[in-house]
């Protein structure tokens, strides 16, 4: 038997033994403590076999240490959804996708996911449903990015980790790229289009291995997830209020002398000093920007412009015709891969004219 020297507490029955072990941890996670062992140990009931200790000890680990993550991210994949306790899926550099299986119990889903939350130190609850932070595990970075089961008529929580690389990809993993390449070294503004999970921020990550070393860099993001290891660069970060917006930022990194301008992702107000840049002589500009094609990037950079420019006065049209001006090339990224390039040639009338460098070797417009 063990603990003799409890002789005041109830033994604790075999089938009971790990329920009870559950409340236990439950106890010290609700005043923000994960245990250790020692710690967990000293507050477990009398049990009634070293087998009972033996199966609390490897649960206590499992949801502590996490070792079933181990052999899943041995599948060296770009990013992981955890659906749920009983599998998920990869994603892989080449598009290729699969499937995995948690060693966990349905039960202790959310539990495993409140200890990984407090082990971060992230405020993430009812009130808090989402939260992003950043961690390694076994030597590799990941971003972490908690969605709580209150967001679901499910109540299912989940979990998704993007695999942060500390060295850029070559550029041929993506496909024909040799014109971004020279593209990059000439100074050209590229735009970066694709959706969520398409490749377009390890594409942009890649390409500014390319930039010369003696540029001033200004990196703009709302995430940190563009690792670059040039030495001249100045980062920003944005945070929740207006003074650390992505358009403040931007607006204020004109005035440091840029020789490229980085925008981690257009989605509203930060469209418009971007395209004011562009337009005011500085060159070798690169974002990226959600959208279905290449040509649709194009439409949606104007969309955001009108809307958040503050000038109703100027027509769509114009707007077309400001963005052709100085937009050189857009990429359209789909499964890790370039799937389309296309090179503006300007626009007149709010038509933009391009010309389909990788695709259908056309002449186009719309």
């Amino acid at each position: 038997m063990l603990s003799l020297f409890k002789e005041t507490e109830q033994i604790v029955r075999s089938e009971d033994a790990l329920f009870r072990a559950r409340e236990i941890l439950i106890s010290f996670l609700n005043k923000g403590v994960i245990p250790n062992w020692e710690q967990f140990y000293q507050d477990l009931p009398l049990l009634t076999s070293a087998e009972d200790l033996d199966n609390i000890r490897t649960y206590f680990f499992k949801l502590t240490e996490w070792n079933f993550l181990e052999e899943i991210l041995k599948e060296s994949a770009t990013e992981y959804f955890f659906h749920s306790a009983t599998g998920g899926q990869f994603l892989k550099v080449d598009g290729e996708k699969g499937s995995f299986s948690l060693n966990l119990e349905e039960k202790d889903w959310q539990l495993w996911l409140e200890i990984l939350s407090l082990k971060y130190k992230q405020n993430w609850n009812v009130q808090h449903p989402f939260c992003s932070f950043y961690g390694e595990l076994w030597e590799k970075s990941y971003r972490f990015s908690l969605i709580h089961g209150c967001t679901s008529p499910l109540e299912t929580s989940k979990l998704i980790l993007r695999c942060l690389k500390k060295s850029a990809h070559t550029l041929s993993a993506f496909g024909k790229t040799e014109l971004l390449k020279e593209g990059v070294e000439q100074k050209k503004t590229i735009l970066i289009a694709g959706s969520t999970g398409s490749g377009k921020t390890s594409l942009l990550t890649t390409l500014l291995e390319h930039v010369e070393r003696n540029e001033h860099l200004v990196i703009l993001e709302d995430t940190y997830e563009i690792l670059s290891g040039h030495p001249h660069q100045t980062r920003f970060l944005s945070g929740d209020s207006p003074q650390t917006s992505l358009k403040s930022f931007l607006s204020y990194s004109l005035r440091l002398s840029p020789d490229r301008i980085i925008l981690g992702e257009m989605r509203s107000h930060e469209v418009v000093p971007f395209i004011m840049a562009m337009n005011t002589g500085h060159k070798g500009l690169m974002g990226t920007i959600h959208a279905s094609s290449a040509t649709d990037a194009i439409n949606r950079v104007a969309l955001l412009f009108s809307l958040y420019s503050g000038e109703a006065s100027l027509s769509f049209e114009k707007v077309i015709e400001l963005i052709c001006r100085n937009l050189e090339y857009v990429v359209y990224m789909e499964n890790k891969k370039v799937k389309e390039i296309i090179k503006i040639l300007g626009a007149e009338r709010g038509v933009a004219f391009y010309e389909t460098i990788e695709g259908d070797n056309n002449i186009n417009l719309f």
